[in-house]
């Protein structure tokens, strides 16, 4: 049996309600078919704390934004010539 401490998503949010609604390790570890010695693992990693769902800032570029910097940079470096078209 090959061992993954990874979960999904929906296992691990799965995993932290359970953590709340008081369930032993033992439980959830057979819920999610893992150890229990993994769920204390992935719990003690945050301390048995919920962690906060991370957000980007909103000061951040898009995924579009950077890309059309990075078409019109390589479009500017090519017409300079200093960029091969390879």
């Amino acid at each position: 049996m090959q061992r993954r401490w990874k979960l999904s998503s929906a296992q691990r949010a799965d995993m932290w309600n359970r953590w709340k609604a008081g369930q032993s390790l033992n439980a959830i570890g057979r819920a999610l078919g893992k150890d229990q010695h993994v769920i204390h693992f992935l719990l003690a990693r945050h301390g048995g704390i919920v962690p906060r769902v991370r957000r980007r800032s909103r000061r951040v570029l898009t995924l579009a934004e950077r890309e059309d910097i990075s078409r019109r940079n390589r479009r500017r470096l090519l017409a300079a010539g200093h960029c091969s078209t390879s």
